[in-house]
């Protein structure tokens, strides 16, 4: 019985541990967000590079994807883009 209850408990100790690393991602995403700025936004499978000036980043994980507003042949364009296929780079 003793065996019993380490092995529950060891098993509530990793669920808890993993749904807080998720809680500390989204937490990151949203402070991206939150920042603005400049960003070079790269979405794999894209050759473009695409330049979001003076805006923001916003994720929605619940969806999975991230919506900016790129500039794109002159003009402001709304670009959604997975989130697990983007990196977002802050330009200083």
């Amino acid at each position: 019985m003793n065996t019993y209850l380490k092995r529950i408990a060891l098993v509530a100790i990793t669920v808890l541990t993993l749904a807080a690393c998720d809680k500390i991602n989204n937490a990151n995403r949203t402070m991206d967000t939150m920042l603005g700025g400049d960003f070079k936004v790269y979405i794999a499978g894209h050759d473009k590079v695409y330049l979001v000036r003076n805006g923001k980043v916003t994720s929605i994980p619940e969806k999975g994807y991230y919506v900016f507003y790129a500039t794109i042949d002159g003009k402001k364009r709304m670009v959604q883009s997975p989130i697990a296929t983007t990196t977002i780079e802050k330009i200083d």
